[in-house]
């Protein structure tokens, strides 16, 4: 039988994957990385982080604008940290870069009317991936929004998800509960 070498290339892309899905959010940043990250963030000073294209692939939902949520990686959390940092005309130091490389952690904010939530308990934020139902280790309070809506981050460990596998967020509270896809290999 003889066997075609374009077979090959159908048979390695089936097995692999895509290789332009195939990318995640890092777990662990190169120093090209953060570098990256921390120069991105100084040039879309605060909120604009979130309307810049990296920032965007970040957010699900209509985030920053109302119901939805934002993915806070590595990458993300510096570049958001030296946005932010930028409008004060300051800098992360060193040792703020250092705490986030060394994070085990990620952290999915979802922005809820804040009518729903008295405490950051009275929110659910679940990651969804094929079988597996995710639960953060820790949930807490984020910023409260001018147009009556609360901030709630979800902690989530790296070691509990597949960054490679498509994800669905459900997000809880009160008697609403809404659902959001997010492809983790859009995210930085």
């Amino acid at each position: 039988m003889k066997f075609n070498i374009w077979w090959l290339g159908i048979v390695v892309v089936t097995l692999c994957g895509v290789p332009a899905r195939s990318h995640a959010f890092d777990i662990q940043l190169t120093q090209e990385q953060v570098k990256e990250a921390n120069v991105y963030g100084a040039r879309y000073k605060g909120k604009e982080i979130f309307e810049s294209p990296i920032g965007k692939s970040a957010c699900f939902g209509e985030y920053p604008g109302g119901n939805g949520g934002f993915i806070m990686s590595k990458y993300m959390r510096i570049a958001v940290n030296s946005a932010m940092r930028a409008l004060k005309n300051e800098t992360l130091t060193l040792q703020d870069l250092k705490e986030i490389e060394t994070s085990k952690t990620f952290n999915v904010i979802v922005s809820i009317p804040e009518d729903n939530v008295q405490s950051p308990e009275d929110a659910q934020i679940m990651l969804i991936q094929g079988t597996n139902n995710i639960l953060p280790q820790k949930t807490e309070f984020g910023m409260k929004y001018k147009d009556k809506r609360q901030g709630v981050i979800g902690i989530f460990s790296y070691d509990k998800i597949n960054p490679k596998a498509s994800t669905a967020i459900i997000v809880k509270a009160g008697n609403d509960e809404k659902k959001f896809k997010i492809d983790f290999s859009d995210v930085k």
